[in-house]
């Protein structure tokens, strides 16, 4: 044996386990999942190279001199086939593809609680509507020590350990040991698990007597129906406005987003077109009915409304149905069809491009050196997430809406109206206290420690009377000082820094208390975009520009 035949040996073996990944890949997803019966020639070619790659399988994990981990190798080549695709065709193993496909459901089997660990504590940072811990009686700033007996405070647990711990089947218990401000013993709750809603529509109410606000976290499973309950309520409530709000909303079901646009364009109006391999995946979807609503309507955005909310917004801002404000959206102008495997793993596979009315395609570069994933990041670092001015319009295509405005395709949806990322400065000692959690612990101990006064007096007059306690200040510095953050200097504009940290313990308290509902009316009285929206509606210029009842 001498060395070079050695060599050569080691060379091939250290290709087998590419060439047999790229074989196993192709073959599972191609072969075995998506093989549908044709007399094609290609479909032909497919299934005996499918066939060819079954047998090479066989062959390894029977003869190949050494021990193969067949679905590690699998996972390792599907990823390497996949990544020569665009970045949102993607393998799901099927150790997360319940979660993954879990993500847009209306629901989940639970306790209905919101955490943290700190400290190696649980700590409750809020109670979901409806969940079973609400009706049993624990609060926002409770700490969990014991679940079912066992001890899991200070164990160092994960978040997914203790999920595990307190989720399972509805109608069966868990017991919980909680530890109480004031009180000196350990309380003990016995939980019901029961079916925890996940509204995708956050919270609806009316900003002012006519300007209605609907926030949208999501596409899911019943968002239009959540949606078109809230519109209805709202327009009974004497809505004659309506602020959108899809900042942060990554998407969803497209069908979702189409019922909604629906609700809100004239009839017959286009609302997003498909086009994908040969017939199956193009198509055309027009809105069906007159508007639900036919009142003015800005539409929030920011960097990270992607997809559904892209396809909404562009559908409004094509037909000059809505002023569009906020920051230029993700840009993800792809369909991806959710594809169960027979191993219970998931393929998110591309099959089309959307486009909106007026023919944009908002889907944003990728490819070879294109940094797809750090795109918002580059954002940040050119400066356009705080001047409109850096985004680079002389790259992109221009198309026309309805009224012969000009819009951009290429890299997501500009914007009718800009307002920049915050770059107000708070100083050394907000940011210490927002980013230890110390700030959090506080609300959440004032929270507690104000429970029953607070829930009896209800949100609103919370809202109109929180900042009455002139001591909160003096409360919160002796707070942070007891943990090690002192307030040792004063910053030059002390007022502006005092009125953030009682509007950010507001809203801390607002969501530990009452929900999604709670916080977006606490955080929209002082939110920029909100403010923006208010403003333009008052001047006018979200005015309907079509005559949507002689249309509809």
């Amino acid at each position: 044996m001498t060395e070079e035949k050695s060599t050569k040996e080691y060379g091939v073996k250290a290709w087998i386990p590419l060439i047999v990944g790229l074989s196993i890949g192709l073959g599972v997803i191609i072969g075995t999942h998506l093989r549908t019966p044709s007399v094609d020639n290609k479909r032909m070619t497919v299934d005996s190279n499918a066939s060819k790659f079954e047998r090479l399988l066989n062959y390894v994990d029977k003869y190949y001199v050494d021990s193969v981990d067949v679905d590690q190798l699998t996972q390792k080549a599907i990823d390497h086939i996949l990544d020569d695709l665009d970045p949102h065709t993607v393998y799901v193993p099927p150790s997360e593809a319940d979660i993954m496909a879990s993500r847009l459901d209306d629901g989940f089997e639970g306790v209905g609680i919101e955490f943290r660990v700190i400290d190696d504590t649980l700590k409750v940072v809020s109670l979901m509507p409806g969940g079973p811990s609400v009706k049993t009686g624990i609060r926002a700033g409770d700490k969990i020590i014991t679940v079912n007996g066992d001890t899991i405070a200070g164990q160092n647990f994960s978040n997914s350990q203790i999920v595990k711990k307190l989720r399972g089947k509805k109608g069966t218990k868990v017991e919980v040991g909680i530890k109480r401000r004031s009180e000196a013993e350990l309380l003990s709750f016995s939980i019901t698990r029961d079916k925890v809603p996940t509204p995708s529509v956050e919270s609806s109410y009316m900003i002012d007597e006519a300007t209605g606000y609907i926030k949208i976290s999501r596409f899911a499973t019943k968002t239009y129906d959540e949606f078109h309950n809230a519109l209805l309520n709202l327009k009974s409530d004497g809505m004659e406005n309506l602020v959108l709000d899809l900042r942060d909303n990554g998407g969803g079901f497209l069908g979702q987003a189409v019922k909604i646009a629906d609700d809100l364009l004239p009839k017959d109006d286009l609302i997003v077109y498909t086009e994908g391999k040969g017939n199956e995946f193009s198509e055309k979807e027009y809105s069906i009915r007159p508007a639900d609503f036919t009142g003015p309507i800005v539409v929030l955005v920011n960097e990270r409304s992607a997809s559904a909310s892209e396809i909404v917004t562009g559908a409004l801002q094509d037909h000059d149905r809505a002023v569009v404000v906020g920051r230029r959206t993700y840009g993800k102008g792809l369909v991806q069809r959710q594809i169960r495997l027979k191993d219970n793993s998931l393929l998110r596979l591309t099959i089309s491009r959307y486009f909106t009315p007026s023919g944009r395609s908002i889907q944003k570069p990728y490819g070879d050196g294109i940094s797809y994933n750090n795109d918002i990041n580059e954002r940040y670092e050119s400066g356009e997430l705080f001047f409109k001015d850096s985004i680079k319009l002389d790259e992109m295509p221009q198309f026309k809406t309805d009224n012969n405005r000009i819009v951009y395709g290429g890299g997501g949806i500009i914007p009718d109206n800009f307002v920049p990322l915050d770059t107000t400065s708070l100083g050394i000692y907000y940011y210490t206290l927002e980013h230890t959690d110390l700030l959090r612990d506080f609300a959440l101990n004032y929270a507690n420690d104000h429970y029953i006064n607070l829930q009896e007096h209800g949100l609103a007059h919370f809202i109109d009377n929180f900042e009455s306690d002139t001591s909160l200040i003096t409360q919160l510095e002796k707070f942070s000082e007891m943990n090690g953050v002192f307030r040792k200097s004063k910053h030059h504009n002390p007022e502006q820094i005092d009125e953030e940290l009682v509007h950010r313990i507001k809203v801390t308290i607002a969501r530990a208390l009452w929900g999604d509902e709670g916080y977006y009316q606490v955080l929209n009285t002082k939110d920029p975009m909100v403010k923006e929206a208010k403003k333009i509606i008052q001047q006018g210029v979200a005015t309907e520009t079509k005559d949507l009842k002689v249309k509809g």
